[in-house]
């Protein structure tokens, strides 16, 4: 029986299935306007206060911090930055596959 933890850091865990549902409806608006995408291209956090349509978007601090300094030039480019960035959350920065 393999007992050897996954990690040596202390793993933070929340539910990050409201921040998900929340990216997709923010990515849905903006795909579906360019004013919208033009506003969170270029000050994504300001784009999340301020909704669209009436609709909210509710994401944690941690996620907001993470899409706080994305700057892109197209909606794919921003998802790619933001893929990347939310991978960093889940995957300690010092994490080699030698370690483990």
């Amino acid at each position: 029986m393999y007992t050897k933890p996954l990690t040596r850091q202390a793993v933070v865990t929340s539910d990050h299935a409201d921040d998900l549902s929340a990216i997709r409806r923010l990515l849905t608006a903006a795909a579906i306007n360019s004013r919208y995408c033009m506003k969170l291209l270029h000050d994504p956090v300001q784009a999340v206060q301020d909704g669209f349509g009436g609709e909210q978007f509710h994401l944690s601090e941690m996620t907001l911090c993470l899409m706080a300094p994305i700057r892109a030039a197209s909606l794919p480019d921003f998802i790619h930055r933001l893929n990347e960035n939310l991978s960093y959350q889940l995957i300690p920065l010092d994490y080699t596959l030698a370690d483990h």
